[in-house]
Formats: C-alpha cells, structure tokens, sequence
C-alpha cells in the first residue's frame, strides 16, 4: 500500500468513526424528546392526591359590582383551574365551620374584631335578625352572623374586592344563601348609609370601621383610615333612623380618640351607649388590639322619633 492509499484509509476511517457519534448523538436526542413527551403526557393525566387537593379550593360564578354600584356576570374559574385569581391566602378563624379566603388589597386583621365575634356566638340575639354590616372586608362578621342564624345580611364596602370576597366566602361556607346581599359602596361618597335605602332598618348594625384620622391614598387604605372621622361621625348620627324598634348598633374600635368622640356623639344624639368590655380607656394606648365592643341603642322614649320602618 502506498502513501497514497494509506491516507485516503485513514480519512474513510475518520469519516466512518464521525458518522457514529453523530448517529449516537441523534439517537440520545430522540430518546430525551421521547422521555420529555411522555413526562408531559403524563402530567396532564396526573389527578392530584388529596393531600395536594387542599392547595386549591373550588371557585364559582360570582356577580361583581362595579364601582358605580352597577352589576354585572363575571366568570370566575372553575376548579379545574390551575390557580386562583385574587386569592392571597387562607385564614381558619374558630368557630367558623369553613376556612376564610383573603382576596387582594383587602384588609385581614382577625383581632380587631375577637370582641365582635365573641357577642355574636354568646348570644342568640343574631338568630333570625336583620343585619347590616358596614365594611364588610372579607366578610368574617357577615359570615359568622350567617352561621348564627340571621335572616339576611346586607355587607358594604368601598372595595370591589371586598365584595367579590365576602360573596365568594359566602359561596364556599354556605353555598348559594340568599340571605346574604353585598353591596358596593362609591368612593366619591363613602359614607355609612350611601347605599341603604331611607326607610331600610336592621335589627342590629355592625362594624368594625377604620380607627385613625388620616387621609387614604388608594382603595386599600379605606380599612385604615376615616379622615376627620367622617365615617364614625355617619355612622353614629345616622343609627337612629336605621334601627329596628329595640335594635342595636356594635362598633369594634381600637382607638381611644375615636372611642370617646363616639361617646360625645351618641351623647348628644340621645343614643344608649354601653362599653362592652372590662377595660377602661385611660390603661390603653391611643392605639389598641383586639377593639373594644361598644353597643349604641335608642332608649325607648326616643324610638318614636324614628322614621317609619321599611316592610
């Protein structure tokens, strides 16, 4: 064999041992997209197991409020769906027989209202009474007065949010109870009887309402702040004309400020006021957890001030 010859062997050498590993290499692709195509058929067969089942709650079809108080259908996932639009967390608050969903920008602090539903679950005074409930939030309060046996629950709020919320909550505790009407109220007029009609009354009034005088910035901030207490104010010279013949009216407040204007203010309204908690305002804090439960009533002497009652 001549030089020649040798080289020309050696690059068919070459040239065979290349279309090897080029072969091999083809193949070890082929297996990979095979092994990754199964793996994906396989995932979207996959059931979860019922450990995995709690990372997703059932979502229904919900009507959401617009902020001009006008409603309209707005589909909401099935359960089907992978995640939950607006849900942030979950929050188990005894004895509510079902977990509590926290959707976004809506205010959570299950302490400000211990006292609140500590007085609904003591008594039955709830049972089979109208109810309203201003700052509805996530809806805990309407909630629990559902499971203690109100007759119908009007929540407000200023946040869609809050009112996608305490539906859905009441969707997900209850299923489809009518007893619960939620009500959006505008921000251009946020007061507490912007969405009541004039001779709607309740038996009882309820509200866990924003402590600090400062000025809210977004729609979130409606929780936490009632600038120059213009809400309180609504809610406290308007309880009058919005009570049941022997309602009552039970405000959460933990701010001593605002504690002792409600005092003055139910004072020369000619309202009851009774403080429902074993504190005294001079051993706390301007600020404070859990809220202290007041309770507002019209003595009876004054009921025939009222307006006439709604049927």
């Amino acid at each position: 064999m001549d030089d020649t010859d040798l080289v020309t062997a050696q690059m068919d050498l070459r040239f065979w041992a290349a279309g090897l590993w080029g072969a091999g290499m083809g193949l070890g692709f082929i297996r990979a997209f095979a092994f990754s195509s199964v793996a994906l058929l396989a995932v979207g067969c996959f059931e979860p197991s019922s450990s995995e089942e709690t990372l997703v709650k059932p979502v229904t079809s919900q009507t959401l409020l617009d902020d001009e108080g006008q409603s309209g259908p707005v589909l909401i996932p099935s359960a089907t769906t992978p995640s939950l639009p607006g849900i942030v967390r979950w929050e188990s608050v005894p004895p509510l027989s079902h977990d509590v969903a926290i959707m976004e920008t809506v205010f959570w602090e299950s302490a400000d209202t211990d006292s609140l539903r500590t007085q609904i679950f003591s008594s039955t005074d709830i049972k089979g009474r109208r109810v309203l409930e201003i700052g509805t939030g996530s809806g805990l309060v309407s909630l629990c007065c559902l499971q203690a046996g109100a007759s119908h629950v009007v929540a407000t709020d200023v946040n869609p949010n809050a009112i996608h919320n305490v539906r859905f909550n009441t969707v997900e505790a209850f299923g489809d109870d009518k007893r619960l009407e939620a009500r959006l109220v505008p921000r251009r007029s946020p007061g507490a009887w912007t969405v009541i009609k004039p001779d709607e009354r309740f038996d009882f009034i309820i509200s866990n309402p924003p402590w600090e005088n400062s000025k809210p910035k977004n729609v979130e901030e409606f929780a936490l702040y009632d600038p120059e207490f213009l809400l309180l104010d609504s809610l406290v010279v308007g309880a009058r004309q919005r009570l049941r013949s022997g309602g009552r009216m039970w405000l959460a407040y933990g701010c001593v400020t605002a504690i002792r204007r409600i005092e003055m203010l139910a004072c020369s309204e000619d309202l009851r006021y009774i403080q429902l908690d074993d504190r005294t305002l001079d051993e706390l804090p301007e600020v404070f957890l859990p809220g202290m439960l007041l309770e507002l009533s019209v003595p009876p002497a004054a009921e025939s001030d009222s307006v006439p009652e709604s049927r």
